[in-house]
């Protein structure tokens, strides 16, 4: 069912966006969000809850000083939500005095304090990596594909892997970062909010992933946020037409169709899936794919089209391979060491650098409400490896994301199998 999900909440998300450009006139003072997943129904997701400005501005009010019961339903009076909802969802906090905010919502001031601190301590962790260069590109050198894709190895496997997936699972494990904030129907999250105007720029800043699961193959985009969509997978098939403009009045038609063409959808990507695989072990002609991976011949030649637009295969003299990275079973032990590098580096970055970025932090506005600085740290460390990325993109070690093709600006797309990493 992963695949069903990942279709309605991309839904969710078009309906959440037109929501909030709707709203443009009120001029809404947060971008909201969550880390995670969240229920569909309206009233267990924070960001539903967030939508109207008046109700952003709310929030604002709130982290200035608590408010009462009677304050905070008189201001969301006419909502479809109330106060318990808000609470249960991990927006508010009831303590005796009244209700407090209970999540990371950083003021401007906040996020520039971040960002300041964040830029020395990513170079200063992107350091600690280069001293160990040698090291890491010489287990890149085992990866298996034909071609050079080392860069692209290191920026996948370390930035992604490592930094990112294993960073969140390693600081949740010591006790440096919090985990998700609430779980509800199944779907773990922690809602965060930011005040409009600090102005800061995402590009170059390497800390996410899109990621869909075909059968044991992941397809995955990682790079940064500033220029989006990316035309990758998965993110192409999630700019399909499920929108249905024009049928807004038919949710349960729109629904029903959306899972049947999510079905055929998730075929095709099995079909692109197991193509990437064979090519990046050796090129073939169309032919030789077709009856390697038992796809007739007219779908081969559309998937294969398909691919070479979007600059994953390129054909020389008749013969078709990956032009990606993509790592196959056979990569789990260089995929491993490279991890084990990784943790290696941030255990002992954290040891020397933890206790004084939660000193220097101490006054963010989420902490002075009393939410524990474990739970900000999400946001910090984001923007810590954030940094380093871009750092070792531009030292060389890493691949650039942003001269590696015209389709690609800001990511790389890797195809890889499930069994190499854990997406948190």
């Amino acid at each position: 069912m992963r695949w069903i999900l990942a279709i309605l909440f991309f839904m969710l998300f078009l309906a959440s966006a037109d929501a909030t450009s709707a709203d443009v006139g009120g001029k809404p003072p947060l971008s909201v969000g969550v880390t995670g997943s969240v229920p569909a129904e309206p009233l267990r997701d924070p960001t539903e809850i967030l939508r109207s400005a008046e109700t952003q501005r709310l929030m604002l009010a709130i982290a200035q000083r608590p408010h009462s019961r009677t304050e905070v339903e008189a201001a969301i009076s006419g909502q479809d939500f109330g106060v318990d909802d808000m609470v249960a969802v991990g927006l508010l906090r009831s303590e005796a005095d009244g209700y407090w905010i209970d999540f990371n919502l950083l003021r401007v001031q906040d996020q520039l304090q971040i960002l300041a601190l964040a830029e020395g301590l990513g170079r200063n962790l992107a350091a600690a990596v280069l001293e160990r260069r040698n090291e890491l590109e010489a287990v890149a050198s085992r990866h298996g594909q034909s071609g050079d894709f080392s860069a692209e190895f290191l920026f996948v496997v370390l930035g992604c892997f490592s930094l990112d997936w294993d960073g969140l699972d390693l600081t949740e494990e010591r006790g440096w970062r919090l985990g998700a904030q609430r779980t509800i129907d199944g779907h773990e999250f922690t809602p965060w909010a930011k005040e409009r105007g600090a102005e800061i720029s995402l590009q170059g800043l390497y800390w996410g992933s899109h990621n869909d699961m075909v059968g044991d193959t992941v397809l995955t985009t990682f790079g940064d946020h500033h220029a989006l969509p990316r035309f990758g997978l998965p993110d192409l098939f999630w700019l399909n037409s499920t929108s249905f403009q024009g049928l807004e009045g038919l949710a349960e038609e729109k629904k029903a169709a959306t899972l049947l063409l999510a079905a055929y959808e998730q075929d095709v990507k099995g079909d692109i899936a197991q193509v990437m695989m064979e090519l990046s072990r050796q090129a073939l002609t169309a032919r030789a794919l077709a009856e390697r991976t038992t796809i007739d011949d007219d779908k081969i030649g559309r998937i294969l089209t398909f691919l070479e637009a979007a600059e994953y295969v390129e054909r020389k003299d008749g013969f078709w391979q990956a032009k990606v990275l993509v790592l196959r079973p056979e990569d789990a032990e260089p995929v491993a060491a490279v991890v084990a590098i990784g943790r290696e580096i941030m255990v002992d970055w954290h040891e020397a650098n933890y206790s004084g970025i939660r000193q220097a932090l101490s006054d963010l506005t989420p902490i002075r409400n009393g939410v524990p600085f474990e739970r900000v740290y999400t946001e910090i460390w984001h923007f810590v490896f954030g940094f380093a990325n871009r750092t070792l993109v531009e030292e060389g070690l890493f691949a650039n994301p942003h001269a590696a093709s015209r389709r690609y600006r800001g990511f790389l797309p890797v195809v890889w199998d499930a069994g190499l990493a854990r997406v948190p």
